[in-house]
């Protein structure tokens, strides 16, 4: 997918060029590469949906340092590591396996809705149904711990995370102060992963209701807020068709990425984005409905097709 975040930096503090020396380091790592490897086995071991992991970019975090003013020492994240589980079950046997491994790191649990749950969504809860772990690990001697921060979440929670981050949080496209940025991200997070429930998961019609009705609710409470920022809950809905797509077609698409440069992969993206808008376009009803309608109908849609009209 094609970023939005300005990654046009070079190092100019000396701050700066400690981050940019350390990233450096933790790319050509053994230690770290071996660390990852480990992660990587045990995500095959217990048959993740998908396991993702990458070592942070040096632009990347020179940006995000100039925008939360965080020092070196203070990073969580310059090695991510993502389980994404099949349902919520999964979760827990990854977090056991984590505690064992990383016994001194800090685990944040967010798998119980209801206590994360506010329809205004002003609290902090990524991903949904899920664990957030923030570890420091001396993996390479003599030298700072290494930064870790390692997700485990649900299918859905992944796809809703994933709609909001890149279409919301890290969209320097605009000029939204921080915190509005970042409540406006959370109520696109909730929003997205309830359409994620809903078309994904083959739930009872009791529990279609309720994340129907709690859906409808968190929408009517925060139109106001939602309307201003139009442009960008509707980047974020694409993203979702898009995400539901991918993970319905996941081995097709993975297998292809190995082939794939960037550019052909971002151009997949954006062509899966234009198609779920013109079968979005065509649909009647209230918001709700028609999301689930569209994206429904763009699941059958053929990959090699797809592909070469990209």
């Amino acid at each position: 997918m094609k970023t939005k975040m300005n990654l046009d930096v070079v190092a100019e503090t000396e701050e700066e060029k400690k981050i940019e020396e350390f990233l450096k380091m933790l790319h050509t790592s053994k230690e770290v590469q071996k660390f990852l490897t480990s992660m990587r086995k045990e995500a095959k071991n217990k048959k993740v949906f998908k396991y993702r992991e990458r070592i942070k970019d040096v632009n990347s975090a020179i940006r995000t340092h100039r925008i939360n003013k965080k020092k070196l020492d203070e990073a969580h994240d310059y090695v991510g590591i993502s389980f994404i589980t099949n349902n919520e079950k999964e979760v827990y046997p990854i977090i056991n396996y984590l505690k064992e491994k990383l016994p001194n790191a800090e685990y944040i649990d967010f798998v119980d809705e209801e206590w994360i749950y506010s329809p205004l969504v002003y609290i902090k809860w990524v991903p949904p149904l899920g664990y957030n772990v923030f570890a420091k690990e001396p993996l390479i001697p003599n030298e700072r711990e290494v930064p870790i921060e390692i997700r485990v979440c649900s299918k859905e929670g992944y796809i809703s995370e994933q709609s909001a981050y890149y279409s919301v949080q890290k969209n320097d496209m605009t000029n939204m102060p921080i915190e509005e940025k970042q409540n406006l991200r959370n109520i696109v997070q909730h929003i997205t992963y309830k359409l994620a429930l809903l078309v994904t998961r083959n739930l009872t019609e009791d529990e279609k209701e309720k994340h129907t009705i709690e859906l409808n609710n968190i929408i009517s409470r925060n139109r106001k807020f939602l309307e201003k920022h139009s442009d960008l809950c509707k980047d974020a809905i694409l993203d979702l068709g898009r995400l539901v797509y991918e993970c319905e077609h996941d081995r097709d698409i993975t297998e292809d990425e190995r082939k794939l440069s960037k550019k052909e992969i971002d151009d997949i993206d954006e062509q899966l984005k234009r198609r779920f808008n013109e079968i979005l376009k065509k649909e009647e009803g209230n918001e709700v409905d028609r999301i689930c309608r569209a994206i429904k109908k763009m699941i059958f849609i053929d990959y090699q097709e797809l592909k070469s009209a990209s």
